[in-house]
C-alpha cells in the first residue's frame, strides 16, 4: 500500500518497545505459541491519508479478532484432547493403531461438534475480509489522488 517494507522481528515472544522500532516499518512477530497467529505492528507515514488510517486500524481489530478467536479454539481443543487421552491412558489399549483410531474418532467427532461455530468463523472472516479489500481500494485511490505525480512515479508510469 505504502512505502514501507516489512521486517520479521527475531524469535521473541512479543513485539520489542514502539521506541525501538523504526516508525515507517511494519513489524511481523514469529507465530504466537497459542494462537499460532504473526502479530503485526504497523508502520506510521508522516504524510497518511485517513483511509489509510482507517484501513490499518480496521486490519489490526480484525487482526486481534483472528488471534483471540484461535487462541480460545487452540486451548478449548487441547484441553479436550488432554481429557480425551487421558480416559484413552485408562483404558491402556495395547497396540498404537488401536489408539490412532481412538484419536481419529475423536478428532472427527470434534470437528462435527464444532461445525456450526467453524462455519460461523468462516462466514465473518470472510465478510471482515472483503471490508479489508474494499478498504484498501479507498486507501491506494485516496495515495493516487493526494499527490498524482509521486503515485505515477510510484506505479512506474510515464
Amino acid at each position: 500500500l505504502h512505502n514501507t517494507y516489512t521486517k520479521r522481528l527475531p524469535f521473541s515472544e512479543k513485539l520489542a518497545p514502539e521506541t525501538d522500532l523504526k516508525k515507517d516499518c511494519d513489524y511481523i512477530s514469529p507465530a504466537d505459541r497459542v494462537s499460532n497467529i504473526r502479530r503485526i505492528r504497523y508502520g506510521k507515514r508522516i504524510d497518511e491519508t485517513p483511509e489509510e488510517m482507517a484501513l490499518k486500524l480496521y486490519s489490526t481489530e480484525l487482526h486481534e479478532w483472528n488471534h483471540c478467536y484461535w487462541q480460545n479454539q487452540n486451548i478449548n481443543y487441547s484441553n479436550l484432547k488432554e481429557q480425551f487421552m487421558n480416559e484413552i491412558e485408562e483404558d491402556s489399549f495395547e497396540k498404537d493403531e488401536e489408539v490412532e483410531n481412538q484419536m481419529n474418532d475423536y478428532y472427527r467427532t470434534y470437528l462435527l461438534s464444532n461445525r456450526e461455530q467453524f462455519n460461523k468463523y468462516t462466514s465473518e472472516w470472510r465478510l471482515a475480509n472483503i471490508k479489508l479489500m474494499y478498504l484498501s481500494c479507498r486507501a491506494i485511490k485516496s495515495r493516487l489522488y493526494k499527490n498524482p505525480k509521486q503515485s505515477i512515479n510510484v506505479l512506474n508510469i510515464k
